[in-house]
Parts: structure tokens; sequence; C-alpha cells
């Protein structure tokens, strides 16, 4: 990294203070803890900073230990929403994805003593990743960056930030604003950051004054004993917190359900947990990877049908119309149930999927005309998930020329990005899980790695002091949007209405396509689809690069002319014509050699045993074993030999050991090499059927 590019204070006598960062990463959760890591490990900066406005590291998986309410309306008789900044249900919620999956490539979790840990042990995770990787000292919490905007004459973005003191006697927010600048931003916001809070089809918000809680907003210590509570939405979340709810003492739980989910059978445990609590954390540190491999997927039909076989075996047969899906299986994130469908029989349980209406005192109603329906409710609990679709926001971010990057979006159709890492007129910025990077129905992780790796090889440039600012081409932008919507229009993805989509609209948050194509795409950026703009050692280097591939070419140009030429000239002056002709003579001499050297070897091995050659006629009328043998051997020997002793069994195989001829030896169950020029037998003559050509070496008197 460049020694300009460190951590400084900027302007400090002049009452306009500022600290300048080479680079600030924006959010500490997953994406961001990664983005940290990364930085460190593969481009040697240790200059950086990550702002996170929560009171801890995880992003949505993270909670306050130091919660605080405030009352989302100004009048007293209001509802409290406790706001203990995010998700603290980590004694109920666990992760949906297996262990392995929710893990980092670089800091695999192999101490996690079940297959779906709990959003608590999550957060342990990434609190030893920031440990081992060193870089908690880079992480400046209770911090939210308001707006951002690129500075053009320095080539930097200048940022608000807004720090979180802590509470006066009247139990307000002390906050203190501060200017600060990067050279390189990474936005590790992420999609699930700020939370659905009121759904926009149901009226008179105000006139509710019982308590409202939102599943992304979980008070520490709450007791719900003796209430009816009214439970909204049939998501991930709610899947979990409705049973985790009749677990507890609530006098009545009724919970409003727009659309069926997919459900899928919780995975067990191999061995049961605390088999698996164990031997996993040993087995998976001594074979790296084994929790990736995956059996194929099944065909959709099949998967659903096994989904709601499922739901039918435990869900009350009153809910089984109501828990059908009526959309494709993987339209919609999938569901492990993890034992909704049994806490449904729990007589205090009501499941209600006519849509919600309205709100009074401490009731709600769903339906309409005859078919409306009344519940009272003392808590009424949001499980509606987050505004997925909505990038970046509350920040505010102004690239080139005052262009807003929201209003670049909305004019668009929606959010994208290039690789769902940058954006044309808004250089050194880059997204972490930006637009169209989601995987869907797997872990996140491998997304958010590519991504980071992506980024890190846009950024090397910059921290080294060759590039002071990159952005992706216009053009390139176009043809990746264009090309992410083609793809979309034919994936489950555009079968129905999901958070993926924001309810119909243009879908900027899976990726159509696989995530090993992301990955490749990520590994091998194309720099032709970037603008750089140089520093002079990255002029020069670009020089030294050019130079080296002219010199690369001109020598492989000289070299293949200089061949051409020389097969010209030996094929003109007729040197392969003689290479040729005096290669095929050393192969008919070398032929004949050794034809000539087999025939007196033959002749050595008559003379040695003493015996008159006998010319055996064709006996087709005694087939034998030997025949057998031979004609599946396709043997056709020149030359057969019958000892009648021992001593002169041993003479002949010593010689055929020690020559070139390539013989066989049968009889009494035994037999080697092949029988081109020689069969040895100590079978009887009539055992023998051969070709009328072969001849027949009786050695030693008298026959057998």
């Amino acid at each position: 990294m460049a020694g300009s590019l460190r951590i400084r204070v900027e302007n400090a006598y002049d009452g306009a203070p500022r600290t300048f960062y080479p680079v600030v990463v924006i959010g500490a959760g997953a994406s961001g803890i990664a983005a940290g890591c990364r930085l460190k490990q593969k481009c040697g900066c240790d200059q950086f900073r990550i702002f996170d406005r929560q009171s801890g590291i995880g992003g949505g998986c993270s909670q306050d230990m130091h919660s605080f309410k405030t009352r989302i309306h100004s009048q007293e008789n209001r509802p409290v929403m406790y706001k203990s900044r995010w998700l603290s249900l980590e004694k109920i919620l666990m992760q949906d994805r297996p262990a392995f999956f929710y893990s980092f490539s670089f800091a695999p979790n192999y101490l996690s003593k079940t297959i779906f840990p709990s959003g608590r042990d999550y957060i342990d995770y990434l609190y030893n990743v920031v440990k081992r990787a060193g870089i908690a000292d880079k992480i400046q919490l209770n911090t939210e960056v308001i707006s951002l905007e690129w500075i053009e004459k320095d080539a930097e973005w200048e940022q608000y930030i807004s720090q979180v003191y802590g509470q006066d006697s009247r139990g307000k927010k002390t906050e203190a604003v501060e200017i600060v600048r990067a050279k390189v931003v990474i936005s590790a916001v992420g999609v699930l950051a700020e939370s659905s809070e009121w759904p926009s089809s149901v009226a008179s918000r105000d006139t509710y004054n019982g308590q409202l809680l939102h599943s992304a907003r979980w008070p520490d210590k709450i007791s719900l004993d003796g209430q009816d509570v009214v439970l909204v939405g049939s998501g991930c979340g709610a899947a979990q917190i409705a049973p985790a709810l009749l677990q507890t003492k609530v006098k009545s739980l009724t919970q409003i359900m727009r659309t069926a989910p997919w459900l899928v059978p919780r995975v067990e445990e191999p061995g049961g947990r605390d088999a698996y609590a164990k031997w996993a954390p040993r087995i998976y540190g001594m074979i790296p990877g084994l929790g990736y491999t995956r059996p194929n997927g099944r065909l959709r039909k099949q998967e659903e049908a096994s989904c709601l076989a499922h739901m039918r075996a435990l869900a009350p047969i009153t809910y089984h119309d109501q828990l059908t899906p009526t959309y494709q299986l993987g339209c919609k994130r999938r569901i492990y149930d993890n034992d909704w469908l049994r806490g449904m029989h729990d007589p205090r349980f009501m499941l209600e999927s006519r849509p919600w209406r309205s709100v009074a005192d401490t009731s709600i109603t769903v339906g309409d005309g005859d078919n409306a329906k009344t519940y009272h409710a003392d808590t009424l609990i949001l499980a509606t998930g987050f505004e997925a679709t909505q990038f970046l926001q509350p920040i505010s971010v102004v690239g080139r020329h005052g262009l807003s990057l929201h209003g670049l979006w909305a004019t668009c159709g929606g959010p994208h990005a290039y690789l769902g890492t940058a954006v044309d007129g808004f250089p050194n910025f880059f997204l972490i899980l930006g637009p169209n990077t989601f995987s869907g129905h797997t872990s996140v992780i491998m997304a958010i790695e590519n991504s980071v790796d992506h980024a890190m090889r846009l950024i090397a440039p910059i921290l080294d002091g060759q590039v002071e600012s990159i952005e992706p081409k216009t053009i390139a932008v176009q043809t990746w949007l264009t090309g992410i919507r083609r793809d979309m229009a034919s994936t489950v993805f555009a079968s129905c209405q999901s958070w993926y989509n924001g309810g119909g609209r243009y879908n900027s948050v899976m990726y159509p396509r696989s995530q090993l194509d992301f990955y490749l795409r990520c590994r091998f950026p194309r720099l032709s689809d970037m603008n750089r703009m140089l520093k002079p050692q990255g002029r020069e280097r670009q020089l030294w690069r050019r130079m080296g591939r002219v010199v690369v070419v001109g020598v492989l140009t000289c070299a293949l002319i200089f061949y051409r030429e020389l097969w010209k000239y030996t094929v003109d002056s007729g040197i392969i014509d003689r290479v040729a002709d005096t290669t095929m003579s050393m192969m008919s001499f070398v032929s004949r050699t050794v034809q000539e050297s087999r025939e007196d070897q033959l002749t050595t091995l008559q003379s040695l045993l003493h015996s008159d050659k006998i010319i055996t006629p064709d006996l087709p009328e005694h087939p034998t074993l030997v025949q057998t043998w031979a004609s599946q051997k396709q043997m056709n020997p020149r030359l057969l030999i019958r000892p009648n002793s021992t001593e002169s069994l041993s003479k002949a195989i010593a010689y055929l050991y020690s020559s070139s001829l390539e013989f066989a030896i049968y009889g009494h169950g035994f037999m080697s090499a092949s029988a081109k020029d020689v069969l040895v037998s100590t079978s009887s003559l009539d055992d023998f059927h051969l070709d009328k050509h072969s001849e027949l070496v009786t050695i030693g008197a008298g026959q057998t």
C-alpha cells in the first residue's frame, strides 16, 4: 500500500477538522467483516475503518446489550416500539441454513455443535473471526453514516457520520455529527437493514394502543404471559417465533398469514444432537469442506410433493388448505419447519389467512364485509421482514456531477450495479452483496465472498498508488443489466410476488444464474469494462506492461517466421526426403536383423537339443485341450517342442530365456508369455492340434 494512503487528521486548525481513511466500510455484519478481513489479508491494508450504527457486530443478527426505548408516535397514549437495536431473539431464532453454509471459506466454522446454530452462536462465530483476523480495533460502533458525496477535485468521498454517545437525563439520545474523508468506500449495508414497519394496506395505525413489537427490534426482557398475542407474517422468522411463544404462558396466539410458505422438514443431526455436538467439530476440523458436499437437487415437482406430504402429516387437517402454496417451489424462500406445524395443534393457536384490514384500541380486524372478524390483541408482533429492494436506505449517496444514486436507480426501474458491485458515475464506491447477487435457497456467504473478492481486485491498484479512481463504463453496466433482466424472466423467481421483487416490481435481489457463474466472473474481472484514471506510477507501470506485451509478441512472431523459413528450406533442399529414406532403411535393416537373428536362434535351439524336425499334419478330427487353448490365445507357433525328459526340458527353457525368442510353456497347469516363435509342451503328442505350417521338434529319444 502506498505510504501516502494512511489514516490522518486534516484541517486540524481551521475549525473544520476531519479524519481521512484510505478505506471506509459501512456495516459490521458478515459482509463488512469479510471486507475487513480481505483488505488485510489480500491487499495488505490495515488503514481502514468499519462504521456500524448498532452497538454490536453481526448486522441483522446482532443485539444491543444496552437497549433503549423510543416512542414511534409523539403522543403519550401511542404504542411503544421497543428498539433494542435490531435482533435480540437469539434464544428463539436459529439459522435456517446449516452452520457450514454460514461460515467463511477463510474461517470455517468447525465448532458448531448443531446443524442449525442459534443467532447467538452465529454472533459468537463472527466475534471469533474478528478476533482472529485482528480487526477489532478497526470497528467503530454506534456510528451511523448519514450521507456520502464524491469530491471530484480531491477524488475522495466526503461522509457525514452521526455518533451516538448515550442518553441524557430525559432518556434522549445524544449525538454528534462528524465529517470524514475516504479514498474508497465499501458499502456492506445489506438488504436486511431497514425493517418493514407497517403494511400500507392497513388503516388506522394511530388508533392502536397496545404493545407493538417487531421481530427485527426485540426487547431484551419482556413477558407476554397472560396476553392475547397477534403475530403478523409467515416467513422464516414468524415460523420460528410462533412455536417459541407457545412454549410461554401466552393466553392466545393468532397468526395472520398472507400466503402459505413451502415447508421443508428440518434436518436432524446424524446420530442425535449429543453425538453431533461431540464429534462434528472434530470431523469438520480434520476434513475441511466435508459440510459443503450436497446431493443433487430433486426435480421441482417431486420436491413439492415431499413438502406437501410433510405438511399434511404434521399440521391439523383444518389448516391443510390454508397451508397449501399456490405458487411454484423456489419462487419464495423455503422454510425449515422447526416445530411450527406441530405447534398448530395447541388449543391456544389460531391460523388466520384472511387479509389484515385495520386496527383499533387493542384489537385487529381481518377480512371484508360479512367475512370480517376481529381479534383481541394486547400485543401485536410484526414479523413482516425487511425492505429488501431498497438498497443503501436511508443513506444519501451523491456521485459525479451531483448524481443521486437512488435517483439513478429510480429512473432505471430498480437498483442495479455492474456484477452487483460497482455503479457508473460513482467512482471508488463498491457494494458488497449488492443488487442481483443473492443465491436464494442457500447461504449468502458465498455471494458475499464473491463480491468481496471482486471488489478487492479493483481496490488493490488504488491502494498501491497506481489508480486514482475506477468505475464501470456505462455501456458495460447497461449490457450487464439487460442480460440479468433477460435471464431473470425465465427463472422461477419471476413466477410469483415475493420480497425478492418488492411485490411484483423488478427483481433486484436474486442472481438468475449459478453462484459458480458469479464466482468465475468475480474471479476474473474484465478490466476492459472499467474506466480507470491512472496516476503517474500507474501510467508508468501500464507503459512497461504494454512494452512487455510488444516484446513478447515480437519474439513469438520472429520465432514463427524463423521456423517457417527453416521448414521451407528443409523441404526445398530435400532434407526431409533424405531423412525419411534413411529412417525407412534403418527400420528395414533392423527388421531383417531381428528376423535373421530369430532364424539363427531357432536353428541353434534345434542343434542344441540334437533333434530332427518333424512336420506335423493337420489333425482337425482330434480336438483337444491344447487345441482349444491355442485357438483362444490366437497362437500360431513356428516351432513346437515336446521334451521327453526333465533334462531336455531344462535345456530348452534355459536357452529360450537367454534368447530373444517369444515362447510359451504349456502343460501341468502353467503357461507364460506368448508362443509367436516357440511353444513348449510337457503333454503327449496327441494333445496337440497344430497349424499345418508349424513344426514339431521331439527332444530326446523315444516318446511317451
